[in-house]
């Protein structure tokens, strides 16, 4: 995708806060049950929304949740929600490989967390690390040169 249609994409931070929730649900049942499928879904559907391929499907059943709700829309720019959706494609294929461990538990309880923080108070964790040391980074990259 070009650099500049990046920039111009928006998603709305009620739908973003309801994904976060059900990946926290998703989350404890696969865990709590050892169901390594429930973990492989969370999985999936990271990377979808990572790639921007097509609308995940977390993200179908919250847009409807958000409509059915009747929520005010609330837009806020998606490359930062898209890296934070890559990190946590990273976390929950861990989470899904170390599913019967003590790493994965581990890990899990840490996705646990960042998600129900982006769904409770919405603060994205990911969206920080993006804005402060990613962000920086390629701009200092792609300065040009005198």
């Amino acid at each position: 995708m070009e650099k500049s249609k990046i920039k111009t994409i928006y998603v709305d931070e009620n739908v973003i806060s309801i994904v976060a929730y059900q990946v926290v649900l998703l989350t404890i049942f696969g865990l709590h049950f050892q169901q390594q499928w429930l973990l492989y879904c969370v999985v999936i559907d990271f990377l979808i929304r990572a790639t921007g391929i097509f609308t995940s499907p977390l993200f179908f059943v919250a847009k409807k949740i958000s409509e059915f709700l009747y929520l005010e829309k609330k837009l806020v720019f998606a490359g930062p929600k898209r890296f934070a959706a890559s990190l946590g494609l990273l976390l929950s294929l861990l989470i899904a490989i170390y599913y019967d461990s003590q790493v994965g538990i581990f890990l899990g309880i840490f996705l646990i967390v960042l998600a129900s923080v982006e769904s409770v108070f919405r603060v994205c964790v990911g969206c920080y690390i993006y804005n402060y040391l990613v962000l920086p980074l390629l701009k200092k990259i792609n300065r040009p040169k005198n």
